[in-house]
């Protein structure tokens, strides 16, 4: 994405709104500003680019979603010290009735807001615009449909943090679901299933103006010469991390699987995996192969949905580590122990896996020597032109969707056993390791895909909806018990709750 666009979106997104009870508005002495910036299409261009810019802040997905604060909530990290991570540790606990809890929820909550509200303007805009401003209707159709994406995406996660248990709830939850930028338009409150009617009618949209739009659908059977290519227009460069068609798609399966709809699941994953063009390239592979020796940690080639973020080795290194020549506190940054690295990889060949090999550093250690194992996914130490090259495209990036958690998905979802095991003997070739037994049964397989959901998508913000989804009573490393009130997040106190006046 063009930098200047991204810094010019920064000052407009600035000048042209402002928070109100937590909600994205426009103001009134800001709204000839607004209209002037919707008279180009590159105005609409610099809108997205601003939602991403949005999206990988450190309150959402730039860390606290990502390799921070939700881990915490899934007990991946060692507890934290109170003294020196008071947030962290009431979310480590579940405790969410403390002020340092509290702020972080509430940060997180308006974050995601902020990015669809966003969306929201730019989808209104998209209604009046005329072919003097987009004279393109595959462009029209490609920002309608990533401003759709966006907005599913954002609000998916609002559901499934603060939303009610998916399945056997005890506690019903109404949340928000926001449509609307307009000051004047407060959002409605929708009960669990209104809501992921919501959801779908958004991917739903998106998928339909990306389907003959977005160069990626080239990869569906016989569609590929109906789809525009684009020619060296900079807005369509790195489609693969953007809001694409197949990302919506993703999200569907992630959705489906989610409201244990596995059968839809299942059939979208698989449509994922066996995607290609009509010369029979496949539109993406897994890459721990290639990616990890390259010091490829957050493995860019598989992703089917990535933020670039060219600021997070700044703060990073504090958060996780992974710098084995830094000085090391362990006692204010996300570390494991020794014994939770070998609980990890139980049973795994650790003398291959590539995952063990690569994305831990093992040998960090405190001032007493004692050892913490840190992970590498976001650092990178870029003094060789090399590394300076990849900076943008494989470096500098936050996962969201990757095509591993597509495998596991399939795999979890599936009902024919010798499915499952090809699916894991090729999942687990990309870890360098060789399956030669087949799993024993499906039961068998559903625990295999839960430890490696927990072995995977450490700092990528997935473990705890995995738990919340399963209905999980209690997580590893941990001897807590886990129920509607741990899962479900309280909405912030600034926001009208309609949950808090039933019985």
């Amino acid at each position: 994405m063009n930098k200047a666009h991204y810094i010019l979106l920064v000052i407009l997104i600035m000048a042209i709104f402002s928070s109100c009870s937590d909600w994205l508005d426009i103001k009134p002495e800001n709204e000839e500003r607004e209209n002037d910036m919707f008279q180009m299409v590159s105005g609409y261009e610099e809108a997205l680019s601003g939602c991403y810019t949005s999206l990988v802040s450190q309150n959402i997905y730039g860390k606290q979603l990502s390799m921070s604060e939700i881990e915490c909530l899934a007990c991946l990290w060692k507890e934290p010290v109170e003294t020196n991570m008071a947030a962290q540790y009431r979310l480590y606990h579940h405790q969410y009735d403390n002020d340092d809890a509290r702020d972080v929820i509430k940060a997180i909550y308006t974050g995601l807001f902020n990015v669809v509200a966003q969306a929201n303007l730019i989808l209104r805009h998209t209604q009046s615009a005329d072919s003097s401003v987009i004279n393109s209707r595959q462009k029209l159709n490609l920002i309608r449909g990533e401003a759709y994406a966006i907005r599913a995406f954002c609000q998916m996660d609002v559901l499934r943090l603060f939303g009610q248990m998916p399945k056997n709830a005890q506690k019903t939850v109404s949340l928000p679901y926001s449509e609307d930028a307009s000051i004047d338009v407060l959002p409605s409150y929708y009960d669990f299933n209104s809501y992921i009617t919501k959801l779908q009618t958004d991917l739903d949209r998106a998928e339909k103006y990306l389907r003959l739009s977005d160069p990626l659908a080239a990869y569906i059977s016989g569609i590929g010469d109906d789809v525009p290519t684009y020619g060296d227009d900079d807005f369509l460069k790195y489609r693969n991390m953007r809001f694409n068609y197949w990302a919506v798609r993703a999200m569907k399966a992630r959705l489906y699987q989610y409201i244990g709809e596995t059968q839809k699941a299942h059939d979208i994953a698989m449509e994922i995996i066996n995607a290609k063009d009509d010369d029979g390239n496949s539109f993406i592979s897994l890459s721990g192969l290639t990616d990890l020796p390259s010091n490829y940690y957050a493995l860019p080639n598989e992703c089917i949905l990535a933020l670039s973020n060219d600021g997070q080795i700044d703060y990073s290194i504090s958060v996780l580590g992974g710098d084995p020549t830094a000085t090391f506190y362990p006692n204010q940054t996300m570390c494991i122990t020794q014994s939770m690295l070998k609980d990890l990889f139980d049973g795994q060949n650790t003398s291959s896996n590539n995952r063990y090999q690569f994305v831990w550093e093992k040998e960090t250690a405190d001032a007493t020597g004692i050892k913490y194992p840190t992970i590498k996914k976001y650092y990178y130490n870029a003094q060789t032109s090399y590394e300076l090259a990849a900076l943008l495209t494989y470096l500098e990036i936050i996962p969201l969707i990757r095509l591993s958690e597509i495998y596991l998905i399939a795999m979890e979802t599936t009902t024919d056993l010798a499915e499952a095991n090809s699916l894991y003997k090729t999942y687990m070739l990309s870890h360098n390791v060789m399956i030669t037994d087949d799993i024993a049964s499906l039961d068998d397989v559903k625990q295999i895909v839960l430890d490696e959901y927990r072995r995977e998508f450490y700092g990528e913000g997935v473990m705890f909806y995995v738990y919340k989804r399963l209905g999980k009573t209690s997580m590893k490393w941990t001897t807590e018990a886990m129920s509607d009130e741990q899962y479900v997040l309280p909405l912030p106190d600034s926001e009208y709750d309609p949950n808090a006046t039933k019985q």
